[in-house]
């Protein structure tokens, strides 16, 4: 068994739905829409592949 499987990283309703998933890169709680398909990093982390474009993208543009 893997350390990933003993952290909870999925917060559900009582009904069983799931309302936040942790990020594995940045620690934060988000939305479900915030990420992909079976993602474990969140769309905008900051850690990510696409906070480190969006980072650069932003330094270019000063």
């Amino acid at each position: 068994m893997t350390t990933t499987a003993l952290i909870p990283r999925v917060r559900r309703n009582h009904h069983g739905r799931a309302i936040a998933i942790r990020c594995t890169a940045c620690g934060a709680w988000r939305k479900p829409y915030r990420f992909t398909r079976n993602a474990v990093t969140c769309r905008r982390c900051p850690y990510g592949p696409v906070g480190r474009h969006l980072a650069t993208y932003a330094a270019k543009r000063r």
